[in-house]
């Protein structure tokens, strides 16, 4: 069995994250399978790649209300069909041409999407019947933005209910439509074990981008109980001023490739302070740790943490209350961590099965016992 799966852009990003979570489920039940990973821009136009990266990284850290406009205009909005008339005709054909040729050559007998836009380009040729190879679309964000391909797409493996009940709305038949939740790597779905560190870990340093210059100096202006550990990833201009703090309590992490390390953290830490991406929140909840958040990237992470705030599953930080005020009113009380857990365990409860029991059902298993 051969499958493609599509992310889009080299950077490191959710939907690469989720692309890899899906590789390795679909590992475990079908050790047989050929799993090619492409990122079509690249494939295309390698050079257009990289342009188009760098522009969107300078626009979301130096517009950030100029792209979050965008994003409400063309990207999300409330009728769910405005992406139809985004001004990208002449690429998406090129586009299209080129994705159809790579298929016919490749001749995959499954296509995942863990982006929208190559969803977007497949859902456009199975409807002119270009393309007849099953399409699974792998949501990365608490909502389904408007350029997901939807009617034509075979299979869609959604965060929530709400999702499912939207899809359905715009025409999705129900039985096309799994409740799987966002996709976690099987490293972080073991059974959370607490420990007595008292650690916060604090990340979102790895793209340089956020607001987390002002609040380690937030923690840094008041004296700390619990040990901060900033996931500082490749930024090492984040390191340097953690280290000029000098501050026994605030400690950065450099880049960690291994998940079993990053497992081992999220074990040892109380709660996490994040940005609300969608992978790195799914893992988290996986994982029973409070989220904080201290702000938002312009584009999905708003939209993210609206859903997220309205289910009351991440709490969010303020500049009137020192930062550790905040978190320990959570942490360290058993009423409200209990209230939390009520409400983490009702949204875990609308996963209708396991995302490993979904592909099961769909490419069937060579193992003898699938992990369930």
């Amino acid at each position: 069995m051969k499958i493609i799966v599509l992310p889009l852009f080299r950077l490191s990003s959710g939907h690469h994250k989720a692309a890899e979570a899906v590789i390795e489920h679909i590992s475990m039940i079908r050790p047989d399978a050929h799993i090619q990973t492409v990122d079509i821009l690249s494939y295309c136009h390698e050079s257009l790649e990289s342009v188009v990266s760098k522009m969107y990284m300078q626009w979301i850290s130096k517009k950030p209300e100029s792209y979050s406009k965008f994003y409400k205009s063309f990207i999300y909005t409330s009728d769910g069909r405005r992406s139809e008339q985004m001004p990208l005709y002449v690429w998406d054909k090129y586009f299209e041409f080129r994705l159809a040729r790579f298929i016919e050559k490749e001749r995959p007998d499954y296509i995942i999407c863990t982006h929208s836009y190559p969803s977007k380009l497949l859902n456009h040729l199975k409807r002119q019947k270009k393309v007849t190879v099953p399409i699974i679309n792998v949501y990365t964000d608490f909502f389904v933005s408007d350029v997901w391909g939807k009617r034509s797409i075979d299979y869609h493996f959604v965060p929530h209910l709400e999702a499912k009940k939207w899809l359905v709305q715009l025409g999705v038949p129900a039985e096309r439509v799994y409740i799987t939740g966002i996709p976690v790597h099987p490293s972080f779905e073991v059974d959370h074990v607490r420990t007595k560190h008292r650690s916060i870990l604090v990340a979102g340093g790895n793209s340089g981008l956020g607001q987390l210059e002002k609040l380690l100096q937030h923690l840094n202006d008041h004296s700390l109980s619990y040990t901060y550990k900033v996931l500082c990833g490749h930024n090492e201009k984040l390191r340097t001023q953690i280290e000029l703090l000098g501050n026994p309590r605030i400690k950065a992490l450099p880049y960690m490739s291994s998940r079993e390390e990053m497992n081992r953290f999220y074990e040892e830490a109380s709660a996490i302070i994040t940005k609300p991406g969608g992978i790195t929140v799914s893992e988290v909840l996986e994982k029973e740790l409070p989220v904080f958040i201290s702000g938002a990237l312009p584009g999905q992470e708003e939209f993210n943490a609206d859903y997220l705030k309205k289910r009351e599953l991440i709490y969010e930080l303020t500049d009137a209350v020192p930062i550790e005020q905040q978190i320990t009113a959570i942490i360290d009380s058993d009423i409200e961590r209990n209230k939390w857990k009520k409400r983490l365990d009702q949204y875990s409860l609308e996963k209708e099965q396991t995302l490993t029991m979904t592909l099961t059902a769909i490419f069937g298993s060579t193992t003898s016992s699938v992990p369930l």
